[in-house]
């Protein structure tokens, strides 16, 4: 039994806990799967920075690119920044900012609770959407 019945088990353990395992994936209160250490908070934010600047000077510090979301607190000195990767959140942190502010990585609870913030501010998927479709 090399093919048919037996093929369809091997795919389905892929993409259930062992592919969760490998990635070191977590998954939020509403459901939403992250990866772990993609966030960093900035606190005691630079007086006059903004979402580009904050932006451009962390894609020097961890790569052109590294950056894929930063969010501005109003009305406090403070900032998330999501990163592509955790390897990039950590070349951020190792690295000389300056004229950014304090950088540290949002973990455990703090991050668990960032990420479903962000899940439930995301639009919810379904009917309708981009581009032309078909019945």
């Amino acid at each position: 039994d090399e093919g048919g019945a037996g093929e369809p088990s091997p795919k389905r353990g892929r993409g259930g806990a062992a592919e969760g395992a490998q990635k070191g994936s977590e998954t939020t209160e509403a459901g939403t799967s992250y990866e772990p250490g993609c966030i960093v908070a900035v606190k005691d934010l630079a007086e006059g920075s903004d979402i580009s600047s904050v932006k451009e000077k962390l894609n020097d510090a961890a790569g052109a690119g590294a950056v894929r979301f930063v969010e501005i607190v109003e009305g406090q000195p403070l900032a998330f920044v999501r990163f592509g990767t955790p390897a990039a959140a950590t070349a951020a942190l190792g690295a000389s900012v300056e004229g950014v502010g304090s950088l540290s990585m949002l973990t455990g609870d703090d991050e668990k609770a960032y990420w479903d913030k962000i899940s439930a501010a995301a639009p919810k998927s379904g009917k309708g959407g981009k581009g032309k479709g078909g019945k």
